[in-house]
């Protein structure tokens, strides 16, 4: 996929396969999402929830989120009175089943699997369910560039950087970065954070590193319009950057205000942190399931199959394991940092979200924060939006 004209790629000299080990992925050509009413599916699924549901009427279904190579996507199932025999089925997590895309509302609403026939079957067959990379991106090329642009770094900032990964480094590279919204695959996260760090390299390279977010932002400006004008002549299409421009400039304004010089340290730093604690905000099949006890004085595990939201991670969120993960590798290399430079490290993984209806506990105050903030909110819908034109 290309990205922002304005942003070139980051190369390097490689990295050390011996401790960063690339899985290898299976890609799909097909998306279900993309499948047209009434199509017939027949796959193997991962079961990421399952609920019984009732009408008003007294009918019963199983609503279902299902996990294949070939995407992310809600399913039902009607119950005739066989709620007892289903059930243990899709609880099993791993399935194999048949039915049809249904539309509803007809003829433009959400998408979803009507399910006749399941069974369950083996967790092994599992593993290449998972939605990967799309087109022809690799883990691999990812991985070349997240450890370029960490080279850019100071020696001190580095060492915290590679305790982080050489910590989280196997669910790191898989991991998705949402669970519908952006990136929401395996390696999702990893492809988010170093598109995110390659549009930082760009920015604070410059000497008027302002005006590269201008570009960028007047680029992603041309692509909404053309949004906007196919919409206009009846071509339906998710506008993915509708209601972006006004935090992207509110951003800038408050950057031109502060007149502060950008430090590519900490922003770098907060790049790499600011999701990170979405190892734990999430679960998918290849999830550590002990990683909470690697993190805390905790036992237990906590496993799914699909891509799901983790119920003991919801109730912490990613932003503070964001800052206990920081926390952890600081003290892992050995690095001490100034009180003002670890706080500030902090307060953009606080407040990356920009708002608080947004979900930010703290509201961005510093140069570093609020590009962050810029960065990952222009890198997130960028991705949206080219998932739609994929298809156009």
């Amino acid at each position: 996929m290309n990205y922002y004209q304005q942003v070139e790629r980051v190369t390097g000299d490689g990295f050390d396969r011996n401790i960063y080990q690339i899985p290898a992925m299976e890609q799909s050509d097909v998306r279900l999402a993309d499948l047209t009413d009434g199509t017939p599916v027949d796959t193997k699924a991962l079961v990421s929830t399952v609920e019984v549901k009732e009408s008003k009427s007294g009918a019963k279904w199983l609503q279902l989120n299902v996990t294949t190579a070939s995407g992310l996507i809600r399913a039902k199932h009607w119950l005739r009175g066989n709620e007892d025999q289903l059930l243990p089925i899709y609880e099993s997590g791993v399935v194999a089943l048949s039915g049809k895309i249904d539309v509803y509302p007809k003829p433009d609403g959400a998408k979803s699997i009507t399910i006749d026939k399941v069974q369950a079957i083996s967790r092994d067959e599992a593993v290449s369910l998972l939605p990967g990379l799309p087109n022809d991106e690799t883990i691999d090329a990812f991985a070349d560039e997240l450890f370029a642009i960490l080279g850019t770094l100071s020696l001190d900032a580095q060492k915290i950087a590679y305790a982080l990964l050489e910590d989280v480094w196997d669910d790191f590279v898989l991991a998705p970065a949402a669970l519908y919204h952006h990136h929401n695959y395996a390696g999702g996260l990893l492809k988010h954070t170093t598109c995110m760090l390659r549009l930082g390299y760009r920015i604070q390279e410059q000497d008027d590193y302002l005006a590269m977010a201008f570009r960028v932002i007047k680029e992603a400006e041309q692509l909404h319009k053309v949004d906007v004008w196919n919409t206009m002549n009846g071509v339906k299409v998710e506008q993915a950057f509708k209601g972006t421009f006004e935090s992207l400039y509110a951003a800038c304004e408050a950057v031109a205000e502060l007149k502060e010089p950008l430090r590519w340290d900490e922003l770098a730093l907060g790049i790499l942190f600011h999701d990170i604690g979405k190892l734990y905000e999430y679960s998918h099949l290849l999830s550590s399931p002990r990683r909470f006890e690697n993190l805390f004085a905790v036992s237990g595990t906590s496993e799914t199959t699909g891509i799901s939201i983790n119920p003991m991670g919801s109730l912490i969120g990613h932003m503070p394991y964001g800052g206990l993960l920081f926390e952890k590798s600081q003290r892992q290399s050995g690095v001490t940092l100034p009180l003002d430079v670890h706080h500030r490290i902090w307060h953009m993984i606080l407040s990356h979200h920009g708002k608080r209806e947004w979900g930010s506990s703290v509201l961005p105050v510093t140069a570093e924060a609020w590009l962050l903030h810029l960065i990952d909110l222009l890198d997130a819908r960028y991705e949206k939006w080219a998932r739609v034109h994929d298809n156009l």
